[in-house]
């Protein structure tokens, strides 16, 4: 890995485990230190993430993570809407059963000796790697690029606006799919996949508006 994915890596980690919380600074000179790199790597990794809408760069002034508005919630959703269905079934014909069976287990039956965020957070991880796994086989490179830039955001909100004690409903949503995508049942996987993007989108919207942020460790 070059200097620059490096330190673009290092810095949307930080972004979407919300270690660096929204509206917070950046500092091109700290990143420097921490990474022990030169200036270039470090603005060019900005300027990446700029494109991706996870920081906002102002000439001579220095540079803020993005915010998590409202607005940005019906985008990443509004997207997902439109182009993950199209997606899951032009390539759920080549996914693996068995890897579907084991994710199916693991949300259905996590760790014991997980609870609260530790809990909540682990979930995340699993929805995040169904959703992806179940789009990336996708022939559309251009769709598989959108979508990768939407999956950082979507788990950005779900990490900064969602609360550890719940999530009940979307393991229960989750199965649902994942049996319909066993059962190669295209009309059913369309339909849950919808209504599941929709109550996501309704679940983080209500976190957003009624409940304090979780800062999670990470």
């Amino acid at each position: 890995m070059g200097k620059t994915d490096y330190a673009y890596e290092y810095i949307k980690g930080k972004i979407i485990s919300g270690e660096y919380p929204p509206l917070s600074d950046i500092s091109e000179d700290t990143l420097q230190k921490e990474l022990e790199v030169s200036r270039t790597p470090v603005r060019e990794a900005i300027l990446r993430l700029e494109k991706e809408d996870l920081v906002h760069v102002y000439p001579r002034k220095g540079t803020i993570v993005s915010a998590i508005t409202l607005d940005l919630i019906e985008d990443v959703y509004g997207v997902r809407e439109l182009i993950e269905p199209a997606m899951v079934l032009s390539s759920m014909h080549q996914l693996d059963r068995e890897w579907l069976t084991g994710v199916r287990e693991k949300i259905l039956n996590p760790p014991k000796d997980l609870e609260g965020e530790k809990l909540r957070r682990y979930l995340i991880d699993q929805d995040t790697e169904l959703h992806a796994k179940i789009t990336m086989g996708c022939p559309n490179r251009y769709l598989i690029r959108l979508m990768n830039t939407i999956i950082d955001q979507n788990l950005r909100l779900r990490i900064i606006s969602s609360h550890p004690t719940e999530g009940e409903g979307s393991v229960e949503e989750h199965v649902a799919l994942i049996d319909a995508l066993l059962d190669n049942n295209r009309r059913q996987v369309e339909i849950l996949l919808k209504e599941h993007l929709e109550h996501s989108k309704v679940r983080t919207i209500q976190h957003f508006r009624y409940r304090e942020p979780v800062k999670w460790n990470v």
